[in-house]
């Protein structure tokens, strides 16, 4: 992904019923998306409509989903958001802690689960105390673990993690994720936060760059923080090349939406899928509409 480039992103959220926002559908997404291939089934059509990515958390059924349309569309990217903090509490509560562990070790391939032993063992002393950094870098290596095959150039921290350690000024976070992302997973970092007002400030103050910041753009101001006008202001100075997402929360995105993103130089945007009758279209607007 480049800073330039138009992008339209396929969000994950309706395919997996972790929606937070209710928006009328035509689809039944739970009785719809319950296998492999169904889901695969809307990767596909994304992807012959021009999607260029899809960002998603480390879930199962949509990775096992996704190397299947890679093996079709080669060119789809995928951006992982982790770590996956609303399946270690799902997973916890339904298998128990020892059993959640044991799935997502089940799920790593031997030699990623070796090196990260060897990791975790010459940092033992941290992770005996519980060190916060300490034991979230391990976390980040044991989440990409799962994406290893489908070679993901952009990676995003989560917006509960990034957005508590904005809270507890925690730079050291910031800088660790860089780090690790690049010199290990050769991936650009990416932070995805619900308070865009408060962390491209922190971040100018810290002289950290992140070369990309997914975070809740629209007309409508929904979500942005503190308020539009100041995340719009913000926007002027930065270097980060911005994702917006929520652009779709209430309704479809129309073309004044679009030309809002475009008047703030964002070239990049999440959609949900919500019905296969416009999202060809929206898809084919938003391409339009952000180039040039």
């Amino acid at each position: 992904m480049t800073a330039l480039s138009p992008q339209v992103i396929l969000g994950t959220a309706n395919l997996t019923g972790n929606r937070l926002i209710e928006r009328g559908s035509p689809v039944d997404f739970v009785g719809r998306f319950q296998t492999t291939m169904e889901i695969a089934s809307v990767f596909n059509d994304a992807a012959a409509a021009g999607v260029d990515a899809v960002a998603t958390l480390n879930q199962l059924e949509i990775l096992a989903a996704l190397k299947k349309t890679r093996k079709i569309f080669p060119a789809l990217q995928v951006y992982p958001i982790i770590p996956n903090v609303i399946g270690y509490v799902r997973e916890a509560t339904d298998y128990g802690l020892v059993g959640a562990a044991r799935r997502r070790v089940q799920q790593m391939a031997p030699v990623d689960l070796l090196k990260i032993g060897i990791r975790g063992a010459l940092k033992a002393t941290s992770v005996l105390k519980r060190d916060f950094n300490t034991l979230m870098g391990i976390l980040f290596e044991v989440e990409l673990a799962s994406f290893k095959a489908l070679g993901p150039r952009l990676v995003l921290l989560h917006p509960q993690i990034t957005d508590l350690a904005l809270a507890f000024g925690n730079r050291p976070l910031f800088e660790l994720y860089v780090r690790v992302m690049r010199t290990r997973f050769h991936a650009e970092p990416g932070l995805a936060t619900n308070n865009l007002g408060w962390l491209l400030p922190k971040l100018k103050e810290w002289n950290l760059t992140i070369p990309f910041i997914l975070t809740p753009f629209n007309p409508s101001g929904f979500l942005m923080k503190p308020s539009r006008a100041e995340c719009e202001a913000l926007l002027a100075s930065t270097s980060s090349a911005i994702i917006a997402d929520k652009v779709d929360a209430a309704a479809d995105p129309t073309r004044d939406t679009w030309d809002y993103l475009r008047r703030h130089k964002v070239r990049a945007a999440i959609i949900e899928f919500w019905d296969d009758a416009s999202l060809a279209m929206i898809v084919k607007q938003v391409k339009d509409r952000l180039a040039g």
